[in-house]
């Protein structure tokens, strides 16, 4: 009877306490609390429900108020929410009507014409074309009336004396029953409003007017020019003449067959339509066109290329459009402005100045036959082609940072780059990092000038406005590991030196350092452990320098901290010795023989496409020929023109690492793609 009544209350007991905990009277922490989100859990949630970030999400505080009243709230806030958003709209549609309107059709499309007015040559851009007429001298003909009656003006006369070399003298002596060859050409009206475009002691050319330039990010050997409010623009690139000093002569089929052949190898995107055409420039020298539709998922493109020659330079242009959908006018003829640049294109028989240089100048080279020009498929590819997703590494991994100023950046980017509204910052800001949530960082640039307000703290582009690398200093690189995905580092400031820590992160492709010290006196073992490595540029920061002649910088930096011998390494907290004993620390290991030599180092780095050193000491350079993709080459140190510089220079012979396209030595370019 007893257990029966037990059981019996302890039946009800805990019916009644479930009922409390479903009805929240009693909260269980474990339970309640359960995982947290992640910020990509939080993104998908604004993503659904529409916020942005740094909208505040507003709390329920007035609990006596009616739902009805609640509901009427969001009504009307929804209401006012789409009449700005339809007064956005419209305004942006006036801007567009109001851009198109000043940008008429007929200013972007430059047709090639059968016929130019008589007396308005200088007008007109003229091209010759491949296919050309048979005339056969009659008794009494001159040059000028054979033109005046092919062409319908006699000014054309000196057109049929250059197609024709046999013609003696200066073409007044010509015989009955002689054949010539009677050049066909096209005309393009020049643009009065486009003249000028781009200009330069080596040569020039036009462009639209008002386009404006820069210099993509993924490749600053070219120059871009595009319009405002429009995806389309226009490559160009300037280099030396090597492939055709003359003319061409009779490789064109055989460059069609390559071309042809190179676009058969890209993978991410599809080429249809390819097209090939030849002119002849009224300067003697040639033009070289094609055309073809690049398939991407965004839709098809309209892509353009032009190569022109002259006696010191040839230049390339590629042009790109999105292919008007069905019934709409296309608003670039991106064909006519790539070929009208080219024709436009004139030497002016100065230098050029070879102000950029990259390991891998001509993207693509790999499946592409020439060296000096770039791969137009390739460059598609880069633009249009989806890439695919980089696997995520430490999916549910925290993250625990030394430097606390480092950290409350990588937030901030965090915050920004999964648009984040102030509720879930706060939420996340309470929490670890997840690795996961780093693994769209690609890029880190840590650069302190000697000028205030011109350091550069950059994660993949973004940046505090007026951010020093002093107030989000990196006490240890080992901060730098946790990012699962960093391709590209450039750092050049004096708060860390334990290089060391970049062996671990595995995936950078491109490391730039310029340290306190020299780089003979750097362990570079780490490089080794990278075999993504494809660039390396290790040289000595400018600040030891000017410190030593009394510069002191305004506000805080990274170098200033110059720890005395005996003290310890402030902010390390381990004990690190001073410069003096770290000094003498290295020396002896040199000596014993526990830090490798930097050309055993290199040698390693097989993976090295592009390498620049600021070194001042004897270098065997046998380890070049143990870097079979070295495209470029860049060795620094000694003064330009100096004697030592000389003397350097001397060791690098034609024959030898032919693999290095780019070679420069103390300043002079000793091979230049370019």
């Amino acid at each position: 009877m007893k257990r029966t009544i037990l059981y019996r209350f302890a039946r009800i007991f805990f019916i009644c306490l479930m009922i409390a905990v479903a009805s929240g009277c009693i909260f269980l922490p474990g339970r309640a609390e359960g995982r947290k989100k992640t910020v990509m859990e939080m993104a998908e949630e604004n993503k659904e429900t529409g916020q942005k970030a740094g909208d505040a999400c507003e709390a329920d505080s007035k609990e006596e108020e009616e739902p009805q009243e609640e509901a009427a709230k969001e009504q009307a806030a929804k209401e006012q929410a789409a009449k700005e958003q339809a007064a956005e709209e419209q305004t942006a549609e006036e801007q567009w009507e109001q851009w198109q309107k000043e940008w008429s059709i007929e200013k972007q499309i430059y047709p090639l014409l059968e016929n130019a007015e008589e007396g308005s040559r200088e007008d007109y851009i003229r091209l010759g074309l491949e296919d050309s007429d048979i005339y056969q001298v009659r008794e009494g003909d001159t040059l000028w009336g054979i033109a005046r009656e092919c062409y319908g003006k006699g000014t054309d006369w000196d057109a049929i004396k250059q197609e024709n070399p046999g013609i003696p003298g200066d073409g007044s002596l010509i015989f009955p029953d002689t054949e010539l060859s009677i050049p066909r050409f096209c005309y393009i009206r020049k643009q009065e409003d486009s003249l000028g475009g781009f200009s330069s002691p080596a040569c020039t050319y036009d462009i639209p007017s008002d386009w404006i330039y820069g210099y993509p990010k993924w490749e600053t050997c070219v120059e871009y020019y595009w319009p405002d409010y429009a995806d389309v623009g226009v490559f160009s690139h300037v280099t030396e003449n090597r492939m055709f000093p003359e003319h061409m002569g009779g490789e064109w089929e055989e460059m069609q067959r390559k071309i042809t052949a190179s676009a058969e190898k890209v993978e991410r995107v599809c080429f249809r339509e390819l097209e090939f055409s030849r002119y002849k420039k009224e300067d003697g020298r040639e033009l070289f066109f094609y055309r073809f539709i690049c398939e991407s998922e965004e839709g098809d493109v309209r892509c353009a290329v032009a190569y022109t020659s002259g006696a010191n330079y040839m230049a390339e242009f590629i042009g790109h459009c999105p292919v008007p959908k069905d019934g709409e006018e296309p608003a670039f003829d991106i064909e006519g402005i790539t070929r009208y640049i080219a024709a436009s294109y004139e030497e002016r028989g100065g230098e050029k100045n070879w102000g950029s240089l990259k390991y891998r100048p001509y993207l693509g080279y790999e499946n592409w036959p020439y060296e000096d020009l770039h791969n137009p498929f390739a460059m598609m590819e880069t633009i249009y082609g989806v890439e695919e997703d980089e696997e995520l590494v430490g999916k549910d991994e925290e993250v625990h940072f030394v430097s606390k100023e480092w950290e409350n950046l990588l937030r901030k980017v965090i915050w920004v780059h999964y648009d984040l509204t102030e509720e879930q910052m706060e939420e996340f800001a309470q929490r670890p990092i997840y690795a996961s949530e780093l693994a769209w960082i690609t890029e880190v640039v840590f650069v302190e000038s000697p000028i205030p307000g011109r350091d550069e703290v950059s994660v993949n582009g973004f940046y505090s406005e007026g951010a020093t690398c002093a107030e989000y200093n990196l006490t240890t690189l080992q901060d730098l590991a946790v990012l699962p995905n960093l391709h590209k580092l450039t750092l050049e400031t004096g708060g860390a030196d334990d290089y060391e820590a970049l062996g671990q992160c595995k995936a950078l492709k491109e490391v730039s350092i310029a340290s306190q010290e020299p780089v003979e006196k750097l362990e570079l073992e780490w490089a080794m452990e990278l075999g993504q490595l494809e660039s390396l540029t290790v040289t000595v920061s400018n600040f030891p320098h000017l410190m030593e002649i009394g510069y002191e910088k305004e506000g805080a930096t990274t170098f200033g901290n110059q720890v005395k011998e005996g003290e310890k390494a402030e902010g390390t907290g381990d004990g690190k010795a001073a410069d003096g004993e770290n000094a003498t620390d290295e020396a002896d290991k040199k000596e014993s023989g526990g830090s490798m030599k930097i050309e055993e180092v290199l040698a390693q780095c097989t993976s090295l496409k592009y390498l620049k050193l600021e070194y001042t000491e004897e270098l065997d350079l046998g380890f070049l020929g143990k870097l079979p993709q070295l495209y470029t080459f860049w060795l620094d140190g000694e003064k330009m023109e100096s004697e030592a510089a000389m003397q350097r220079q001397a060791l690098f012979k034609d024959e030898d690492w032919p693999q290095i396209k780019c070679l420069v030595v103390d300043g002079d370019w000793l091979r230049n793609p370019e």
